[in-house]
C-alpha cells in the first residue's frame, strides 16, 4: 500500500495540502489500531519518513569572493598592533617589532583589497 507521489516543487500551496493531508490519513490509520500498536507504528512511520526522505545538500556559491576572503591579513595585523603597544611599554624591542609586524600585515591587507578591486 505505498503510494508514489510526485510533488511539484513550483506549486508550493498544492504540496502543502497534499502532504497534509497524507498525515491526517496516517494518523486515522495509526489512531485505528489497537492501543499497544499505536506509539509503535507511529514511530515506525516517522523513522519511515526521516530515512527516505533526500535532502539535497545546499548549493555553495564560489563565484562571491573566489576565497580571498579565507585570510585577512589587515583583521591579523589589529591585535598584533595593540600587543605591540602594550610590549612596547614592558619590553620595548618586542614591542616594536610586534607593531612593525603588524604594519606590514595591514599594509599587505590594504594592498591586496586594491590590488584585487583594480581589477575589475
Amino acid at each position: 500500500m505505498v503510494e508514489k507521489i510526485q510533488i511539484d516543487s513550483e506549486d508550493g500551496e498544492f504540496a502543502e495540502a497534499r502532504l497534509e493531508s497524507l498525515a491526517r490519513d496516517l494518523a486515522e490509520e495509526i489512531n485505528t489500531a489497537p492501543s499497544e500498536r499505536r506509539e509503535q507504528l507511529r514511530e515506525m512511520v516517522v523513522h519511515l519518513v526521516r530515512d527516505e526522505v533526500r535532502i539535497a545538500p545546499p548549493a555553495i556559491d564560489r563565484s562571491v569572493g573566489g576565497g580571498a576572503g579565507v585570510f585577512n591579513p589587515f583583521a591579523i595585523g589589529i591585535p598584533l598592533a595593540l600587543v605591540g603597544g602594550v610590549l612596547t611599554i614592558l619590553f620595548p624591542p618586542v614591542g616594536l617589532l610586534l607593531l612593525a609586524a603588524a604594519g606590514m600585515t595591514m599594509a599587505w591587507g590594504i594592498l591586496s583589497v586594491l590590488v584585487s578591486r583594480g581589477g575589475d
